[in-house]
């Protein structure tokens, strides 16, 4: 009797979750607070679970949000319950963090190797340090001159290490319009920094 009891007031859990999602799909702010209230503990332990770093969890835990509010509606109730769905896009966030991270870091590996074997005896010169700083200096000036959605798919491909793909499912558009997004950029930093670069 009382498993019974437990069954029925699962379903009756899932079957409030559903409506939930439904209401967020439609873009139902209420629903989305309630939604969060009730479950944004589960999915931050989730989160937090694979990562194991409070700052890294944080991060992903508001791309999961944003997920949820701009992809409600591609949920599908025969493919499991509402908490599996959110708890399973949490995890493949987390370990797209992981990836990146790691991608991030042998490249820096590869590129420090690579300037070790080229210039074993390299040792950075005070007019070489200056020269470092304003090309530096000269590259975000002219980042900061490209419209928004071309500075926004920069910095995330080529500052945070994302691939285009990765970029194109963070700014919830189609790849093709990152890819242009980003070709259009870089051809607008060249024609900025070129000149400048003597």
């Amino acid at each position: 009797m009382t498993q019974c009891l437990d069954e029925n007031a699962l379903e009756l859990l899932v079957q409030e979750d559903m409506r939930l999602i439904q209401l967020i799909s439609e873009k139902d702010s209420a629903a989305y607070q309630t939604f969060y209230k009730k479950y944004s503990g589960l999915i931050f332990a989730a989160i937090s679970n694979v990562l194991n770093d409070h700052h890294d969890t944080e991060d992903v835990m508001q791309e999961v949000l944003v997920q949820l509010w701009n992809k409600a509606h591609l949920y599908e109730p025969r493919k499991g319950k509402p908490l599996t769905w959110l708890t399973t896009m949490a995890r493949n966030r987390a370990i797209d963090r992981i990836r990146s991270k790691q991608r991030r870091s042998r490249l820096n590996d590869d590129f420090e190797t690579e300037s070790k074997g080229v210039q074993p005896e390299f040792d950075e010169s005070g007019l070489e340090a200056l020269e470092i700083k304003e090309r530096d200096g000269l590259v975000k000036r002219a980042v900061a001159k490209l419209n928004p959605d071309q500075r926004e798919a920069i910095q995330l491909a080529y500052f945070s290490g994302l691939t285009q793909a990765e970029v194109a499912e963070r700014l919830n558009e189609p790849l093709g319009t990152v890819k242009a997004r980003i070709r259009r950029g870089v051809n607008r930093l060249e024609t900025l920094i070129k000149p400048r670069m003597v």
